[in-house]
């Protein structure tokens, strides 16, 4: 089935020649600010990542004066290498082609599932070593550190005034 004359004509009404496309200082100016990324650069993740890491370590070491559970800040350390090491990876990449991003959606695509490719393997590599050559691995530790870099991504975003 064909559509009618009259379909066209209305979708037409929806693009009429008095619609004008604002630039961006415009959208902002009459929107708001909230339009604005609240994430401008990946690298501050990765530096709200460290902060974080050497947060939860300090405190974690003082509360484990009182426990003396062995081991638990090599786990901590572990854990947010996890978390901080693929993500730089990833930026990295990302970063490399970062002109070709503008010249074709194509490339952009292929870059960002290469990075991601990329962020997997280190993340797996990274896991095994741990496995592999850190014996006294503490489990908890390791992937609540893990999951805590990871969720910076989370802060960041909220934009808290103590994190600027």
């Amino acid at each position: 089935m064909h559509p009618n004359n009259d379909d066209f004509d209305r979708k037409d009404e929806l693009f009429n020649e008095n619609f004008k496309v604002l630039s961006h200082d415009q959208a902002i100016r009459l929107l708001g600010k909230d339009l604005q990324p609240r994430i401008n650069s990946p690298w501050k993740v990765v530096i709200l990542q460290c902060q974080l890491t050497i947060l939860v370590t300090i405190l974690t070491s003082l509360i484990n004066i009182n426990f003396q559970v062995n081991d638990v800040v090599i786990s901590l350390l572990c854990g947010s290498i996890l978390g901080v090491l693929p993500n730089i990876m990833f930026i990295m990449r990302m970063q490399f082609n970062k002109s070709s991003h503008k010249r074709s959606a194509k490339s952009f695509v292929y870059t960002l599932v290469f990075a991601e490719f990329i962020k997997i393997t280190f993340s797996l590599i990274i896991i095994f070593v741990v496995v592999r050559y850190v014996p006294q691995i503490k489990w908890f530790p390791f992937l609540g550190m893990f999951i805590i870099t990871l969720q910076a991504h989370w802060l960041q975003g909220l934009n808290f005034k103590f994190l600027r």
